[in-house]
């Protein structure tokens, strides 16, 4: 009885070995067709874009790898590539389909599909731009791990830096690094748009928030103010050689609150002077207020000031 069970149970092995397991007397190798590409790379790819065409993703997903598998250097390879992202995309895996679209970019950089593959990576750049981020009690989860619009950005920028999308997605690095609090690369980021695409619509744009981003990376205490005075520079600069430009208004408005915060800056120091008993220096810093900051907060109280001191002077 155990003789015959053992029979039964190798013949199941033999049967099921046979309907999925076939001999290659080229490879000589026993091949599972199941995970075996089609004899040509064309054929392999009609069949995985039948699958597509059909919006059956997973499935064509995984007819296009076997065809990267097993014909790498075929033509039909970096096709394959660009619609295995493609359908990443149709899966709601954006930041997946990036990935793989990035491979497009480093293994078939003479593809066909290369302008719409860097037009797909910034449109996912800008989905995850919009995207809110995952808070836990109050904290983003971009202070624990890297915003993926970082990468997204970069990799056109590094790869195919003289394409379309190039100025403008270096442009909106800068912004979001901006919108991260991390301004000293949210300046690299706008001075790299000047320097590197001069000409292009994103670098005037670019000199404003270069100003902006100067002006929030000022800590706002004690008595540098060379940070305060360099983005207050380039603001007054902005506006006097565009003054057409549509964000002359709001530069503008950051220009007088800068000046204000430079007129305090100087204003603080006379009261310094002051306290120290230093009177004419003082007096020298409160009439800067007045000479320099005409429009500011403190102007009145500057004039009050040199008024009082003046009886020091006689």
């Amino acid at each position: 009885m155990r003789k015959i069970a053992i029979l039964i149970i190798i013949s199941l092995i033999s049967f099921n070995g046979y309907c999925f397991w076939i001999w290659s007397p080229k490879t000589k190798k026993w091949k599972n067709p199941k995970y075996s590409a089609l004899v040509t790379p064309y054929l392999q790819y009609r069949e995985a874009q039948k699958y597509f065409d059909t919006k059956r993703y997973k499935v064509a997903l995984t007819k296009f790898k076997k065809l990267i598998v097993n014909y790498p250097d075929a033509f039909e390879a970096a096709e394959s590539q660009f619609f295995i992202g493609r359908c990443l995309q149709e899966l709601n895996q954006p930041y997946q389909a990036f990935l793989e679209f990035k491979k497009v970019l480093i293994s078939y950089p003479n593809s066909q599909r290369i302008n719409e593959v860097i037009e797909r990576q910034y449109r996912i750049g800008e989905y995850f731009l919009g995207r809110e981020p995952k808070r836990w009690l109050g904290v983003s989860m971009y202070d624990f791990v890297e915003h993926p619009a970082i990468e997204i950005f970069k990799t056109i920028v590094d790869k195919v830096p003289y394409s379309e999308y190039a100025p403008v997605s270096q442009y909106k690095l800068g912004v979001l690094l901006m919108d991260l609090v991390r301004f000293q690369e949210s300046r690299e980021a706008f001075q790299k748009v000047i320097d590197d695409y001069p000409d292009s619509e994103w670098a005037l744009p670019s000199r404003y928030q270069l100003a902006v981003a100067t002006a929030k990376a000022f800590p706002g205490g004690g008595y540098d103010s060379s940070a305060l005075e360099e983005a207050t520079r380039r603001l007054d600069e902005f506006i006097k050689k565009h003054p057409e430009a549509k964000v002359v208004s709001a530069a503008t408005d950051k220009l007088a609150e800068l000046r204000n915060k430079e007129a305090k800056k100087k204003f603080d120091i006379a009261k310094f002077y002051e306290k120290q008993k230093k009177y004419k220096s003082a007096v020298v810093y409160y009439k800067t207020v007045l000479d320099e900051y005409p429009d500011s907060d403190y102007v009145s109280e500057a004039r009050g000031k040199i008024e009082e001191l003046r009886k020091y002077e006689e």
